[in-house]
């Protein structure tokens, strides 16, 4: 688990992707996905995989054991705004 959020919602702001590792609460398993923040909302991180380029992925920040942020631009392919706590920021 996490300690700082900060990097997160920085990166968030700035349009710059994400590399998480999270382990899924349902089944143990540990993934890794690449990808923008579409928005970050309590303990929610909602992210676009930009490796699967398929839809918009749900993470419980509790349960990202791990990220980094990339100094890789994000540009959205879907036309939601980008949040913080319910606030458009992009």
């Amino acid at each position: 688990m996490i300690s700082d959020i900060v990097p997160l919602v920085e990166a968030c702001r700035g349009k710059l992707q994400i590399n998480i590792d999270y382990t899924k609460k349902t089944t143990g398993e540990t993934v890794h996905h690449q990808g923008g923040i579409y928005e970050i909302d309590g303990n929610i991180l909602w992210l676009w995989d930009t490796n699967l380029n398929d839809n918009i992925r749900k993470f419980l920040i509790e349960n990202i054991n791990s990220f980094e942020v990339l100094n890789v631009a994000f540009f959205p392919p879907q036309p939601f705004p980008i949040k913080i706590n319910g606030e458009i920021v992009g």
